[in-house]
Parts: C-alpha cells; sequence; structure tokens
C-alpha cells in the first residue's frame, strides 16, 4: 500500500501516518493439476519462494521498514512456518523511512526526525552488507499493479521511492522481472490495494483517487498469466470488503460518543453533525489535526476547535466519506476480489484474502480519543501505528491465513498456529 505521500499536522507539529488456527488436516485437493503432498514437499517447494507485491507483503509498520519489520512480514511467517528462512533485502539501521513511535503525539519517528518531514527528505539506509538483489521478497510499498509489471529504480520518479526501490530491485528490473529471474517454486501475489487507497482521501471517484476497475484487472492478469507460466503453484491475495472496517476509519457517531474526553482533554468539541452519523472518517488526519488544533487554541486562550463529521461534498478531500461513497469503493473492492478469485482458479493457484484480518470483529477496539493519542497502540494490538498496516500479529493472522488456504488446495501439512513465527526483537 502506498505509504508515506500524505504529510498531516499533528499534536504539536507531529503528523500521522498516511497514506490486507488450529493444527488440521488438509483435504485431498480435487484439482488435476494439485496432488496430495507430504510436509517435506512442500518444505522443498518453499525454498523457492518468491513474494510480490506491496507494503503488506514487504512488512511496512507504522509508516516506516527496517529489517525487523522485513523479518515479521506475513511472507517471511509464512515461509517459516513452511520450515524455510525467506532471504530478505533487509535494510540496516533505523530503516527506509524510519517507523514513528508511540506515543502518537511523541511526533518523531525512530531515528528523530519528525513524523511529519516530507518523505522525499527522509533519511533512507542502505541495505545490510552482503545482502544481494533479487531477495526472494521483491515486494514494495506504495506498488500498484502497473508498477509490479513496469516500473524499476531507473524509471520510478518519486525521489523517496527511487531509494526504495534501489534496495528492493536490481538495476533495470521490475518487480515480475527479478520475481522470475529466481526461478520460484512457489509465489505470493498481493496487489490492488493501492489502486482503491486514494479514497482515504475522501473522495472516491474511479478515474481520479480511483483506479478504474476495467484498466486494472487486465493488468493483475498479465501479472499472475505471466507467473504462472514458469510457477505452478502460489497464493493470490484478495482485498478487504468493506473500506469502513479499516481501522484508521471511524464513523462519526463513534467519535461523539467519546466527546467528552475530547473536550476535557484536548479542547476539541465534537459537532452535533456527527450524533448518529454514518460518514466515516479518516482518523489518521482528521483526529489528529483537531487535537493539534485544538490544543493549540487553547495555549492561546482561545474556544475549543469544532470537529465536523460533515461532507465536504464531492471531490472535497475532507477525509470523509459519506454512505454513497462508501459503497462506490466497495463495489471497486467487490469486482477486484471476484476477479482475484477468477485469475486463481483459472491458474490452479490457492487465494487469501486480507479480510483475514481487516474483517475480524475484534480488529478495531472501541474508539477513544485518549487510547487515540497517547497509547502504545492507538490502532489496536493487531495494527501498526499508521492504522494501516499490520503490526506483527496482525501479519501472523495473514500467515495463518494463507497456510490454511495453501494446505487446502495443495495437500500440504504446513502446521499453523496462533504462536507467532517471529518475535519483535528489543
Amino acid at each position: 500500500m502506498r505509504s508515506h505521500t500524505l504529510a498531516v499536522p499533528m499534536l504539536l507539529a507531529c503528523a500521522v501516518v498516511i497514506t490486507a488456527c488450529s493444527d488440521s488436516t488438509a483435504p485431498t485437493p480435487s484439482n488435476s493439476r494439485s496432488e496430495v503432498v507430504t510436509q517435506s514437499d512442500g518444505r522443498s517447494v518453499f525454498e523457492r519462494y518468491v513474494a510480490i507485491g506491496t507494503s503488506i507483503s514487504m512488512g511496512w509498520q507504522s509508516d516506516g521498514v527496517n529489517a525487523v519489520m522485513q523479518s515479521e512480514a506475513w511472507t517471511a511467517q509464512l515461509a517459516h512456518l513452511a520450515g524455510r528462512d525467506l532471504n530478505l533485502p533487509l535494510i540496516s539501521g533505523t530503516g527506509c523511512r524510519a517507523p514513528l513511535i508511540a506515543p502518537l503525539a511523541s511526533g518523531t519517528r525512530t531515528n528523530g526526525e519528525a513524523a511529519a518531514l516530507p518523505a522525499a527528505q527522509a533519511a533512507c539506509a542502505p541495505l545490510q552488507t552482503g545482502i544481494e538483489l533479487p531477495a526472494r521478497n521483491v515486494a514494495i510499498a506504495g506498488a500498484r499493479t502497473s508498477d509490479a509489471l513496469g516500473t524499476t529504480p531507473e524509471n520510478q520518479t518519486d525521489v523517496f521511492y527511487q531509494k526504495l526501490y534501489s534496495r528492493i530491485l536490481p538495476p533495470g528490473q521490475t518487480q515480475l522481472m527479478a520475481a522470475l529471474l529466481l526461478k520460484p517454486k512457489f509465489v505470493s501475489i498481493e496487489l490492488g490495494a493501492n489502486e482503491v487507497m486514494g479514497a482515504r482521501s475522501g473522495v472516491a471517484i474511479p478515474g481520479a483517487t480511483i483506479v478504474p476497475f476495467a484498466v486494472w484487472a487486465p493488468q493483475y492478469t498479465k501479472v499472475v498469466e505471466t507467473v504462472a507460466r514458469q510457477v505452478k503453484r502460489g497464493v493470490l491475495v484478495g482485498l478487504i470488503n468493506d473500506v469502513a472496517t479499516f481501522p484508521s476509519f471511524r464513523r462519526g457517531a463513534e467519535l461523539y460518543a467519546d466527546r467528552a474526553a475530547f473536550l476535557g482533554g484536548f479542547h476539541v468539541q465534537v459537532s452535533s453533525d456527527c450524533d448518529n452519523s454514518q460518514n466515516v472518517l479518516f482518523v489518521a488526519v482528521r483526529v489528529a489535526t483537531a487535537v493539534a488544533t485544538g490544543l493549540a487554541q487553547k495555549a492561546r486562550g482561545l474556544g475549543p476547535y469544532v470537529l465536523s463529521c460533515a461532507d465536504g461534498g464531492q471531490g472535497t478531500q475532507d477525509f470523509v466519506l459519506t454512505p454513497n461513497e462508501q459503497r462506490v469503493v466497495n463495489a471497486v473492492l467487490a469486482e477486484m476480489n471476484a476477479h482475484i478469485a477468477t485469475t486463481a482458479r483459472q491458474n490452479d493457484f490457492a487465494v487469501v484474502y486480507l479480510e483475514e484480518l481487516f474483517g475480524r470483529p475484534d480488529l478495531k477496539p472501541p474508539f477513544s480519543v485518549v487510547q487515540f493519542m497517547t497509547s502504545q497502540n492507538p490502532y489496536g494490538p493487531l495494527m501498526s501505528l499508521d492504522g494501516i498496516h499490520p503490526s506483527v500479529q496482525g501479519h501472523a493472522i495473514l500467515a495463518a491465513g494463507a497456510v490454511r488456504v495453501i494446505n487446502e488446495k495443495y495437500g500440504y501439512g504446513i502446521g499453523t498456529n496462533t504462536v507467532l513465527a517471529f518475535a519483535r526483537r528489543p
């Protein structure tokens, strides 16, 4: 997912981040190309596993990425569960860019940079010594499906992404080219989320903030079919079902229910238009900005800042999605998920969905502005500090879901459990 392009004012000049079990015996697959194999066969296949994708597969967390986070990605955890270590393009030091630190009110990153510092100016550490590209995870934050097909380190025009691409891909190679160069036996493909992420701005218009389905579908088909000509087993990753379930979106009614804490703690008056409102607000921007402004006004002896949940009108970047705009986004997601499922079936690949994590009823705790601004887990334990990308625990859920569908499809005996494949290093 695209992760850095929107810098936002936050508490005292900080910024908030911007911007997819139990052991069981798998049934015998009925597909003609899928025969029952043992766990050792699965381990052999994952010796040459390659991941294509976006920030979700890369391991991006808390609006940044470093070697620890790369090793915590669901892709790395999947390989680990299959008995293999995934060879990774590990970024040294504090990463590229440095992740945010909690609480969000601190407004800083792990390397001391301000959270609001434009990504183009952010430090980007080099690869660890001895890393040879391409490694077996070629996923890159911000990638769209068209990027997997056509973007190289040389033709990437964004200043930040130029640096990031050069740490993942060899010169002159796209994700697809680099992945196939490694001659994989198993591939995961996680693409499509960035095509709809622009709607978080509050503007949900295909062709403007959303890549139209008719444009995306043939690109996705081309990626998968190109891989399938060389690789016989893989897993495609589908998207979420409902944009309102996203952790960094909250309904106006939820904010209104916490209005006393807004006013008493942060000098913010939640408007009466939030009462019973089904509009969803991108809180990484709207709440953080309201808190920063409210406290600034209090310091100057002014009245509280008024946080409205009203929509600014079609085409207005207000970080508010009305129910109608939510339906527009969800309709595109449904088309994309249906196409991903069809493409998986046509190419004999397994399919798992980001809904494994983002559709969980326990994903979002009850909203609390105090928790949001001051806690170690503003979005709950399954999400990182940007409210968009999973925490290591969230990645573990995605990995377990992938194992389940892979076992069902190919008859592997890869074990799954609720124990994290990786634990965060201090």
